[in-house]
């Protein structure tokens, strides 16, 4: 399975190094969304402004695939974030 790394961009850089396997880009995309809306809901002050911020998806050889802003993904929380 591909690994995939996930990097918000804004004000800041916060880098994943270590990435996570994942089927497909469909499964890094939720991936994505499910960090995006762990980072808004745990780091409000670093994250007021969701808009001003974007999630990368990488592969392991640091290409960005894509990158979505904050306020384009799902940032509902999820049942399984705990």
């Amino acid at each position: 399975m591909p690994r995939f790394h996930f990097e918000a961009q804004g004000s800041e850089r916060f880098p994943d190094p270590e990435g996570v396997e994942l089927r497909n880009l469909t499964a890094a995309r939720r991936e994505a969304a499910r960090l995006a809306a762990a980072l808004v809901r745990d780091y409000p002050e670093v994250f007021a402004e969701p808009r001003s911020w974007r999630m990368c998806i990488l592969d392991d050889d640091g290409n960005t695939l894509e990158a979505q802003p904050f306020d384009a993904l799902d940032l509902k929380p999820n049942a399984n974030d705990d």
